[in-house]
């Protein structure tokens, strides 16, 4: 199966004999709670397997049976324009996360000027149809404009339209909320969190940090505190069905409880509006009524576990004075934490007590520009940067294409400054190899190394369809320099991209050796990143397009459908002895 690419409903689509009205309009006859409950019902749609998937799924689930006649208008009218366009009508959806999202903080922002009233039937059948041409409208905004601008911009800047650029540019900007497994968020959000905890209370001069947090969450410790955010992540987790999720508090726990979750919860004087939903993605959840809430997105109720945390101490840390505080808590959690300590602990699970291992941070103590981790298995050497790194809101949800690409540069290649990130550091360590001048590995081979260069990233959207391909190329660019030095470079593989995520997902299968780390980065190399068509026999053009858009998916998605497919994954048992630990303290 290659890259998905699906095509919300828009509004100029469906429609195309209506005027557009304003989105006021469509929801005029809604009232405030009605139109903030239909946005958590569409953002509390699953990602993949839905019963709303689809034209033939979602219709036939909205709207009800006296509408049919408009619900298959729409339908009729859409296989009129698959057929004209040469679209496989089985490639459109009528929900987009993102158009939810844009939705939801809309009508936040935007209430209703009546909270509800009773609808007659005639109402309601109207509202139904008026709610989903008002959705459309968003997709519109959110695709369609979008689209327009960004080709706009390829065409100002002369950027090559090639499949890397395309899957990137129509990508990046909502590939982390819309590609995920709710479940493989969960384990490696809570395993984060956990290590962050135990690694930040063993760091020098957190001890006021730690005390301020805890007590502004009234806790005694980590384990409390997480075991109070397990009761906002439970439901998400456990709903057996579709739709939205509501946290209803028994009334002997509600006071306690409702204090801790209001922390998580945006003040109503404040807009939710903001670049990239960040503050949708701080305050998951809304307050209904005494002791109830309702969960907005599931995902980013999730990520709260971990990818929140940083920003609630960093707050907490302003709060202190200024002998108190933590002196540059970003670096230490991206460096010290992420790129360090969480790295190598993954690692050595990895490889065990296999080959010679050498962590970044016992070799930034007496070499210059090392690897942050370095194996070496006879003549096959893995070099690993790590990069905790993010574009910045804007910058990920700009359609200004070419301002992305300089921004990848300077994150990954070479900085405003000229220092050198990623593929030049790789870059640099491979020259050292080739050279027989690596100090801290002297018997390390150098034209017959077998090299693999991986970088590490810790955030998903750096998984989007292209993104390997684009910073690997920018690689093999780099990689010209050492061959007109003489070097031969014959033996250095293609760059890999891989997650932190999908090494803590799925290290317990390299652990055990089930799978060959080389293998999976071999096979990944060759299948993807360097696929070569000749290699393949195709019955038709569809198999051919198919295979070429999923050379472009990442090794994130190589790995996981892989293990899906070959193996049964086994009972979590590092994630379930923790969370013991957290729901009995």
């Amino acid at each position: 199966m290659g890259v998905t690419i699906k095509m919300p409903l828009t509004f100029e689509v469906c429609f195309p004999e209506d005027e557009q009205k304003s989105i006021d309009h469509y929801l005029k006859d809604l009232g405030k709670d009605m139109r903030l409950l239909m946005g958590s019902f569409l953002l509390g749609i699953k990602n993949s397997g839905s019963k709303f998937s689809g034209l033939t799924g979602f219709l036939p689930e909205y709207f009800s049976e006296a509408n049919f006649q408009f619900a298959d208008s729409v339908y009729k009218r859409m296989v009129i324009f698959a057929r004209e366009n040469d679209f496989d009508i089985e490639s459109f959806e009528v929900l987009y996360p993102m158009s939810s999202l844009t939705y939801f903080e809309y009508v936040y922002d935007n209430p209703a000027e009546f909270d509800n009233k009773e609808y007659s039937r005639e109402e309601f059948l109207d509202i139904e149809i008026n709610f989903f041409k008002a959705y459309t409208v968003f997709n519109q905004k959110t695709i369609t404009e979008r689209g327009k601008d960004l080709a706009q911009n390829f065409k100002e800047y002369d950027i090559n339209g090639n499949l890397t650029n395309f899957f990137i540019g129509n990508n990046l900007h909502s590939f982390d909320i819309t590609d995920y497994q709710i479940n493989k968020v969960f384990y490696c959000q809570f395993l984060k969190a956990y290590s962050f905890f135990e690694f930040l209370e063993s760091f020098q001069g957190s001890e006021h940090l730690i005390k301020a947090f805890y007590n502004y969450y009234d806790v005694p410790n980590f384990k409390k505190y997480l075991h109070k955010l397990l009761g906002i992540v439970f439901p998400v987790l456990t709903a057996k069905r579709e739709a939205q999720t509501e946290i209803h508090l028994e009334a002997d726990k509600q006071e306690e409880l409702s204090l801790f979750i209001e922390k998580h919860i945006k003040l109503d004087d404040e807009r939710l509006t903001d670049f990239d939903f960040t503050k949708t993605r701080s305050y998951p959840l809304y307050k209904i009524d005494e002791g109830k809430y309702r969960i907005i997105y599931p995902l980013f109720v999730v990520e709260m576990i971990y990818k929140g945390l940083y920003f609630r101490f960093k707050d907490i840390n302003a709060t202190l004075p200024e002998n108190q505080q933590l002196k540059n808590l970003y670096g230490i959690k991206n460096l010290e934490f992420s790129e360090q300590y969480l790295l190598n602990q993954t690692l050595k699970k990895i490889f065990g007590n296999r080959f010679i291992q050498k962590s970044g941070k016992e070799l930034d103590a007496e070499f210059e520009g090392a690897p942050d981790y370095y194996v070496r298995n006879g003549k096959r050497i893995f070099l690993f940067e790590s990069k905790d790194v993010l574009l910045g809101k804007e910058i990920k949800q700009s359609t200004n294409y070419y301002e992305v690409l300089e921004k990848l540069k300077i994150t990954f290649v070479e900085n405003e400054k000229g220092k050198a990130k990623a593929v030049l550091q790789l870059k640099d360590t491979i020259r050292e190899i080739l050279t027989q001048s690596l100090s801290f590995d002297k018997n390390a081979p150098s034209e017959k190394a077998h090299i693999y260069p991986i970088l590490i990233v810790h955030y998903r959207m750096f998984n989007t369809p292209g993104m390997n391909k684009l910073i690997d190329g920018w690689f093999k660019n780099a990689l010209t320099i050492l061959n007109k030095e003489g070097l031969n470079v014959e033996n250095v593989r293609s760059l890999i991209i891989i997650d932190m995520d999908t090494l803590i997902y799925n290290s317990h299968f390299f652990e055990t050796r089930k799978l060959s780390f080389e293998d999976c980065l071999l096979e990944y190399h060759t299948k993807y990143l360097n696929i070569n068509l000749k290699n393949h026999r195709f019955k038709n053009q569809q198999q051919v397009d198919d295979i070429i858009s999923e050379s472009y998916a990442s090794f994130a998605h190589y790995l996981d459908n892989k293990i899906d497919d070959k193996f049964r994954r086994p009972k979590p048992t590092e994630l379930l002895e923790k969370m013991i630990s957290v729901v009995t303290k």
